[in-house]
């Protein structure tokens, strides 16, 4: 079960729960430990990797990447190709 706060202490920190809300983590509020209500994200946040400094930079076409380059299976496997 989830760990249920208090009205008091949502009303005290509720810029914090939000957060949380906002990050995809629901907060159960209620009383005497029993859920009353839910604090959800109305849209959740889309998380943004930035892999490098050149991420997002160069496009490629997916069809390319299909299929198997002689070069690298040289590379990977020498000349026990099969």
């Amino acid at each position: 079960m989830n760990k249920v706060i208090t009205i008091y202490d949502a009303k005290t920190h509720l810029s914090k729960y939000i957060g949380q809300a906002k990050a995809g983590r629901p907060v159960y509020i209620g009383s005497y430990g029993k859920q009353e209500v839910m604090l959800v994200s109305a849209k959740p946040e889309k998380t943004r990797i930035k892999l490098g400094t050149s991420a997002g930079k160069f496009k490629y076409d997916a069809k390319s990447l299909e299929g198997s380059d002689p070069d690298i299976q040289l590379l990977f496997y020498g000349n026990n190709t099969k």
